[in-house]
């Protein structure tokens, strides 16, 4: 008899610790608790076996070491919560697996907040940590038809890759093994510290059985990763990746063991997919790799489903995201910042490309050849059924300060609109500048230019960039448009154009600026002008520089005269003032410099000034009406025998083509109407009057926006982009 009572009170002291709140994990169904457990594995063994088959919370009191997987292998469960009681850390070194794993569970959260609940400043409490450097490595993951999962606020750390081994995992959206197990739909990552891995966070379908629809990767940390930050890979569809600051806090070997390219956001999903107001900064390659690296901020390829999963008509918008690729990265032969592509069939999908209000910064000196750029925007038609290829890039900035080998090219913007591809790009700003290797504001399959007015020639058949400008950009370490900022930051409004900034400003609605960060309210510039001798529908480029009274150059903006419009708008940003009277340098392809006599002065960022006599051009240096003097067609100053010679040229030839220099009357080509209005000029001894002398460097760097600004590249001036895709 006392044997008996002995072991009745010993299954009741076992029951007691398996059921009390000191137990690390505590399992509850409908509130109930149901068992404590030494470790979150047999926590979650339990999860779908009776008793726990309703609400299930498994609550997590205690930090511990793992050494198996924690694994919910079932649905057969209401849903289930796991959240942190206290501030908790769970390890793992000897596991080269999931330290959580989602295996076919649908209706999963786990919330990392204190208690799991919503309140203010209830942050990550919960934090997973696997020393393995196994390349199986997961602190979380879900495959085989788990649905409907949020994980959040949790931070996930797993071996930052320091040389050229093979990383796991922080979160695995992962792959089924059979089509009846279904997708990951529905999965929702917020809010995560994740650091470390190969591949630090991944969402990834199966080709052929299911894809994983409906992703959302919203205001996660990802750090350290060696190949790929967020990777929204193949037989994805439709999803979200807004607000995640991806970076590096250590030096990291990119690439991987057998890698050639790393990127902080790697994106081949179809359907609708929304990357926006993500922030790409500090990214480390640790210069221990013996071969050469491939650095990509963010590079969107969708991918076509293979058979039977369908391939939807599918739009991918890129907008409000930073991207700050400024470290020296000495390993680096190509840096793009934004990269918006391709593939053929039959992997290749023809799709919708958006590409709006982006900023793209690149710095630093590396040691290689390099081909460098912030935004490759170059979409080929995939020639597949599921949709027609447009694209359609506005708004945009980009600056390359890259320094490397001597033989290097640096672009702001490569754009290469393709046949087969409806293309629109417009108010984009693009710059490069530097002292070794070759620097090119922007760039084509063919040509390298550097100036405002080529780029614009270059692409007014097509009527793209007419509205575009070369000019640096400058933010500060919080991404904020800084002081002395420049012209031509006014960006295009309309239907799909984001109205909020990164940071959830609202825009300007009439002259919002161009890149990622709204700054304060731009000024615009009213000049009423005319070119003498034009008559044509072309449009007349011209610049307007502004000079206070010291004549120190301030700013340039560039504007267009037209047949209905002899009053057009130049915009300023924060260089120019408002309260400081500023004289006007006018300045075209075709026709004498020509400087305001009087002043203009931005009142409540609103100015004007109107030529309209003789007297109101310096020195009287124009036509009665008030019209600038023409056929200075080699831009010296004078109107003479060296002007004549080129538009006689082609007259003869019969030379036509949008905004031609020898054009002088802006009909589409060069004639004896051209040719007539020059000799009157030159037999009249026409000369520029400046008001004052700029300095050389700003008179050259107004020159060069005004010329044809456009060089011939070789053949391997522009990198094998195909194969820093990595496929």
């Amino acid at each position: 008899m006392k044997k008996i009572y002995a072991l009745l009170f010993a299954a009741i002291l076992f029951f007691a610790a398996n059921n009390s709140y000191s137990a690390n994990v505590d399992v509850y169904n409908n509130a109930v608790l149901t068992g404590g457990y030494a470790s979150l594995d047999l926590a979650l063994a339990q999860v779908g076996v009776a008793p726990n088959t309703g609400t299930v919370e498994v609550r997590i009191n205690t930090g511990h070491v793992l050494t198996a997987s924690a694994t919910i292998g079932n649905s057969n469960f209401t849903s289930c919560k796991i959240f942190p009681t206290a501030v908790v850390a769970i390890t793992s070194a000897t596991l080269n697996a999931s330290m959580i794993l989602l295996n076919g569970a649908d209706n999963v959260t786990i919330d990392g907040r204190l208690n799991g609940v919503d309140v203010i400043g209830n942050g990550n409490s919960l934090t997973l940590t696997s020393t393995n450097t196994g390349s199986g490595v997961r602190c979380i993951q879900t495959q085989n038809g788990s649905q409907n999962t949020t994980i959040r606020n949790v931070n996930c750390n797993v071996p930052v890759v320091v040389t050229a081994i093979s990383g796991g995992r922080c979160i695995n959206i992962g792959q089924s093994t059979s089509v009846a197990q279904g997708g990951q739909d529905n999965s929702v990552v917020k809010y995560c510290n994740m650091s470390g891995g190969d591949r630090t966070y991944q969402t990834f379908g199966s080709a052929g059985f299911n894809a994983n629809v409906n992703q959302t990767i919203f205001g996660n940390k990802v750090r350290n990763s060696s190949s790929i930050g967020i990777f929204i890979g193949s037989d994805v569809l439709n999803v979200t990746c807004d607000s995640n600051e991806i970076y590096d806090d250590v030096p990291v070997y990119k690439g991987g063991a057998v890698g050639t390219s790393s990127r902080s956001i790697g994106m081949q999903a179809i359907g609708t997919v929304l990357i926006q107001n993500n922030r790409i900064h500090d990214i480390q390659d640790n210069g221990v790799r013996t071969t050469s690296i491939s650095l990509q901020g963010i590079i969107s390829i969708p991918f076509r489903s293979l058979a039977p999963l369908a391939t939807p008509v599918s739009t991918i918008t890129i907008q409000n995201n930073f991207v700050r690729m400024a470290q020296n990265n000495i390993k680096a032969t190509s840096i793009y910042g934004i990269y918006v592509t391709n593939l053929a069939s039959p992997s290749g999908l023809d799709h919708n490309a958006r590409v709006y209000n982006n900023t793209s910064l690149i710095g630093g000196t590396g040691t290689q050849v390099e081909f460098t750029y912030g935004y490759i925007f170059w979409v080929p038609s995939a020639l597949s059924a599921n949709a027609p290829s447009t694209a359609t890039f506005y708004n945009n900035v980009s600056m390359n300060l890259r320094e490397a080998a001597a033989t290097s090219q640096h672009v702001g913007m490569d754009l290469e609109p393709e046949v087969g591809v409806t293309t629109l790009s417009d108010y984009n700003t693009c710059y490069s500048d530097g002292l070794t290797g070759v620097h090119f504001d922007a760039t084509d399959a063919s040509f390298g230019y550097t100036s405002t007015f080529g780029w614009r020639n270059a692409n007014c058949a097509l009527g793209l960039e007419q509205s575009s400008a070369m000019h640096p950009v400058n933010y500060d370490a919080g991404y904020q448009i800084t002081a002395n900022n420049y012209g031509d930051l006014n960006g295009k409004v309309g239907a799909g154009i984001p109205t909020k900034d990164m940071f959830g400003v609202t825009r300007a609605g009439t002259y919002p600026y161009r890149g990622a960060v709204e700054g304060p309210a731009l000024k615009v510039l009213t000049v009423t002008a005319s070119l003498e001798g034009r008559a044509g529908p072309e449009p007349s480029n011209m610049i307007v520089a502004l000079y206070n009274s010291t004549c120190t150059f301030v700013d340039y903006a560039c504007g267009y005269i037209t047949d209905t419009d002899n009053s057009p708008k130049f915009i300023f940003s924060t260089a120019v003032a408002n309260g400081t009277a500023y004289s006007l340098q006018c300045l075209t392809a075709t026709h004498l410099e020509s400087w305001s006599a009087g002043t203009a002065t931005f009142t409540a960022g609103a100015g004007s000034y109107v030529f309209n006599s003789a007297g109101t051009i310096f020195g009287g240096n124009g036509t009665p009406s008030g019209a600038f003097f023409s056929a200075d067609v080699n831009q010296d100053g004078t109107v003479d025998a060296g002007d004549l010679a080129p538009i006689d040229n082609d007259a003869s030839l019969g030379v036509f083509g949008c905004r031609l220099n020898t054009d002088l009357t802006y009909d589409g080509g060069a004639d004896g109407s051209d040719i007539a209005i020059a000799d009157n000029n030159s037999v009249a001894g026409i000369f520029a009057a400046p008001k004052c002398s700029p300095t050389a460097s700003v008179s050259k760097v107004l020159s060069m926006n005004k010329e044809t600004g456009k060089v011939k590249l070789s053949a391997d001036s522009k990198g094998s982009f195909k194969n820093d895709l990595g496929f």
